[in-house]
């Protein structure tokens, strides 16, 4: 393995994905791995008849809906914050 890489075994819904990743990258798997069955947990408590693969993948759908909705709002703050600066620029160069 080369340097700065680890070896990881993550648990998912009982299967065991064994994974290599950078160091410093293998918390944010385990917490991918952890909100994964989380969500998983929840939709089996909500969709008992489901199949595996069908809750899998309305595990996937939520969290990339959140993905994606988080990232539009970081960007629109983003955006108004850099508003609100330029806005401040002009207005102290008028006075």
């Amino acid at each position: 393995m080369e340097e700065g890489y680890v070896g990881i075994n993550l648990l998912i819904n009982g299967i065991s994905y064994p994974l290599v990743v950078l160091q410093s990258e293998e918390p944010y798997y385990r917490q991918a791995a952890r909100l994964i069955n989380e969500k998983l947990l929840k939709y089996k408590d909500i969709f008992a008849t489901e199949s595996a693969e069908k809750l899998m993948t309305m595990v996937a759908i939520d969290i990339a809906f959140r993905k994606m909705k988080d990232t539009d709002l970081s960007g629109t703050s983003r955006i108004a914050g850099r508003l609100l600066e330029l806005t401040k620029l002009i207005n102290d160069n008028i006075d």
